[in-house]
């Protein structure tokens, strides 16, 4: 059996997770990274996607977090995210029509118009919930 880590998901609002798991996955702004038990100290910016956790028992929970900060530290793991929305509150046609609307606000913006960054993490947010919708739900 893999080792397992404490791990705390908090957003404004309060705790969302918080337990034991085996691995945590995000998206940071260099890509997707993977935390498993006795990783090394770390700390990086999240960027909007798809969080995953797996549980000792093998399941797995998912949450789309629209950003935030990740750590590693002694072991454990602290994730403060700006949101974080369970697949199972998420309408996949609702999702499809934002993925639609933030790809037409972005593909009509110049890389050098100050709206784009906020464009594009609209269009990873937006894309992030429609991956999320088409997850099974988790039982807990």
């Amino acid at each position: 059996m893999a080792g397992t880590f404490p791990f705390t998901l908090v957003t404004p609002t309060g705790v969302v997770a918080e337990g034991q798991v085996e691995e945590v996955s995000a998206i940071g702004p260099l890509g997707e990274f993977g935390v498993l038990a006795d990783h090394i100290n770390f700390i990086t910016s999240l960027v909007p996607g798809v969080l995953e956790a797996r549980l000792p028992d093998g399941e797995t929970m998912h949450w789309v977090v629209s950003g935030g900060l990740a750590e590693v530290k002694d072991g454990a793991m602290t994730v403060l995210a700006s949101s974080a929305e369970s697949p199972g509150s998420i309408a996949a046609a609702a999702a499809a029509a934002q993925v639609q609307q933030a790809d037409e606000k972005f593909s009509n913006l110049s890389f050098y118009d100050p709206d784009y960054a906020l464009a594009h993490e609209a269009l990873m947010l937006a894309r992030a919930r429609v991956e999320a919708a088409a997850l099974k739900p988790a039982s807990r």
